[in-house]
């Protein structure tokens, strides 16, 4: 039977000695300290001042110049993209103003986790109209596309019921004026837009979307309402945030408990799961020939990245409370109907 070497025993004893290891404890946390500190300062740089702002504006000017360029430098061979840019363009909007209002006004913070559902039933909406859309024009090749559809679905749905306890009653749902507003508005800004270029067939039109434009194609009407919903998704939050600057006596502050914190974190994991398909897959296989759509997707995502990292921080940072011993709860105390 082998005997083990001098040092080793020699190590093994000292590792038993009690100071021994508290001293080589406090030194592992010594290193870690300043790792733990630069990246809570990079953090703060990126999402606690100024500078955060400055990334989604370069995002939001980089796709504007892309529709510009693309709108001068469009032929009639070309495939029809302004439209689709725009849609873009469109949607970074809300998320923008959501980043400018809850940085300026962090006291509003509390408000948010708890209208997160209102964002995700205008996922579900979403879907369905896709769904709808393949299945009235026929699933054909489409089957990746509508399997990507009923899947997000399906997760959102499971998310509302059992993370958010929402009632899967649409009688409830209509209850959400906000979202229903919406929904309408979306609908019935799509049908506008297909009825428009069919009775009016302005001249800058394309041929090929002339083509298309001869009569009411109801699919199309669905996957046009979606890009709406999508669009005007996560309006119901910025409202939120907006509309309680009216009511200045609400009990806002930046509490948020750990459950709404829990809401938080697996609202952006379906959330970013829901447009890695978008802007990131979908893209990859189906218009690796048009650059300027890849950007104007790679543009969407990196600010949907960035938003979700800023709003991550902004409700893990330590409570501060603007009226004490109270549950803060902001504007949304004083309308429990209209809650999630």
């Amino acid at each position: 039977k082998r005997r083990p070497a001098p040092w080793l025993k020699t190590t093994l004893g000292l590792l038993r000695r009690p100071d021994i290891r508290c001293s080589a404890l406090r030194a592992g946390v010594a290193m870690a300290d300043p790792m733990q500190s630069t990246i809570n300062q990079v953090q703060t740089v990126m999402h606690g001042s100024a500078c955060t702002l400055v990334l989604p504006g370069i995002l939001f000017v980089v796709s504007f110049v892309l529709l510009a360029y693309r709108n001068y430098t469009e032929g009639n061979d070309d495939l029809p993209l302004n439209g689709f840019l725009a849609n873009i363009l469109l949607q970074m909007l809300p998320l923008i103003a959501f980043k400018v209002k809850l940085w300026s006004a962090q006291d509003r913070v509390s408000l948010v986790p708890l209208v997160l559902c209102k964002t995700l039933l205008m996922h579900v909406v979403l879907a369905i109209y896709r769904i709808m859309s393949t299945v009235v024009m026929g699933i054909g090749e489409e089957k990746l596309m509508f399997a990507v559809d009923c899947a997000g679905l399906l997760a959102a749905l499971a998310i509302l019921k059992w993370e958010f306890e929402f009632p899967m009653s649409p009688l409830h749902w209509i209850q959400h004026k906000d979202v229903t507003n919406l929904v309408i508005l979306a609908s019935f800004g799509a049908f506008c837009s297909h009825a428009f270029f069919i009775v009016l067939q302005p001249s800058w039109m394309s041929d090929s979307t002339r083509a298309q434009s001869k009569d009411f194609h109801v699919p199309s009407i669905l996957f046009t309402a979606a890009n709406y919903v999508d669009i005007v998704a996560f309006m119901p939050v910025v409202w939120r945030l907006y509309q309680a600057e009216e009511y200045e006596d609400s009990n806002t502050g930046t509490t948020v408990t750990v459950e709404a914190k829990r809401h938080v974190r697996v609202f952006f994991v379906f959330v970013i799961a829901f447009y890695s398909w978008d802007d990131v897959i979908d893209p990859a296989m189906t218009l690796l020939e048009e650059p300027l759509a890849m950007m104007a997707h790679a543009a969407h995502f990196m600010l949907l990245l960035d938003f979700a990292g800023f709003f991550i921080f902004q409700v893990s940072q330590p409570t501060t409370v603007k009226e004490h011993n109270e549950q803060l709860q902001g504007l949304l105390s004083r309308d429990d109907d209209d809650n999630c």
